[in-house]
C-alpha cells in the first residue's frame, strides 16, 4: 500500500490518530477502519524516525 499522502498532511493524520485513540466508542468501529488506523500509525511513525 502506498501512502504518500501522509507526507502531505502528517499533522492532520496525527490529529486523526489522537482523536481515534481518545474515542471511547472505538470498540464498535468496523475492523477495516481499525486496520486503517493501525496502518496510519505505523506510516506516521516511520516518517518521524
Amino acid at each position: 500500500m502506498s501512502l504518500e499522502y501522509i507526507q502531505l498532511a502528517p499533522h492532520f493524520v496525527k490529529e486523526v490518530l489522537e482523536i481515534y485513540d481518545a474515542w471511547n466508542g472505538k470498540d464498535g468501529v468496523p475492523m477495516k477502519i481499525q486496520e486503517l488506523m493501525i496502518v496510519l500509525e505505523i506510516e506516521l511513525s516511520e516518517q518521524y524516525k
